[in-house]
């Protein structure tokens, strides 16, 4: 892995509209991708975590996949201005659309902070960048799994981050196309609270053991971070911090 020699990563972000969130630091601290993997981010947003990963790791080639133009256009120029349009191939479209077109088995891994609200469920935000970032307006959880599993190679990993109440349907629908998880994690924003997101990762192909389950807490009851949580933000080479989930 190249980590200690690459240039600090610069991420512009549109003040009023969208705006990357804790989760994308922690899905990419979370995944650990083989030399050269080949990896594929579904709503990538301003391109926050194509360019985490190669802060830390530059042997990798991702595919950037954004279905707004706004937001598409933001990853296209940070991708640009960090110098690593060789490595990340931004694209602008419908995953679903497009995923009927691409080859079968050619992802090693996929990552997704995807819309993680179910229509007719919360507000939805006047701001339409924010609603179809924020609700399944274009992409639902079923769709995103049905979609996801042919474009896996076997062996390869998904790693999605939804809300904790909705962690058994993500295991149901990831077992629906045969993506077999094998391990979650609880992210809790205080010790003493509920937990308010979860991240999962499957894979294609035979998984006979029980899902590894960990848990993470971002906060101390101070409001500073946890230990745990000031290590992942230093694992890239980014100096901005988000204080807020999604």
């Amino acid at each position: 892995m190249e980590n200690q020699t690459l240039e600090q990563v610069a991420i512009s972000q549109n003040p009023e509209g969208y705006r990357y969130s804790v989760e994308p630091f922690l899905l990419a601290h979370w995944v650990r991708p083989a030399s050269g993997s080949r990896i594929l981010d579904i709503g990538t947003g301003c391109g926050v975590i194509p360019l985490l990963l190669m802060s830390r790791q530059a042997d990798l080639n991702i595919t950037a996949l954004e279905i707004q133009n706004t937001l598409y256009q933001s990853a296209l120029n940070n991708v640009r201005s960090n110098g690593w349009s060789h490595r990340i191939q931004v694209l602008e479209g419908d995953f679903c659309s497009m995923a009927r077109e691409w080859e079968p088995e050619t992802f090693d891994w996929i990552l997704s902070n995807p819309p993680y609200r179910k229509m007719n469920s919360g507000k939805l935000n006047p701001c339409r960048e924010k609603a179809i970032a924020r609700h399944e307006l274009s992409l639902t959880l079923e769709s995103l799994a049905t979609a996801s599993a042919p474009l896996l190679k076997a062996g390869g990993k998904i790693v999605l981050a939804y809300p904790f109440y909705r962690l058994e349907e993500v295991m149901h629908q990831l077992r629906r196309v045969r993506l077999n998880p094998t391990r979650f994690v609880r992210v809790f924003g205080h010790e003493k609270a509920v937990p308010k997101i979860c991240l999962v990762e499957a894979v294609k192909g035979e998984a006979t053991q029980i899902p590894l389950e960990e848990t993470l807490t971002i906060y101390h009851p101070d409001g500073s971070y946890t230990q745990t949580m000031q290590d992942i933000y230093a694992s890239f080479n980014y100096p901005e911090r988000s204080h807020r989930l999604r």
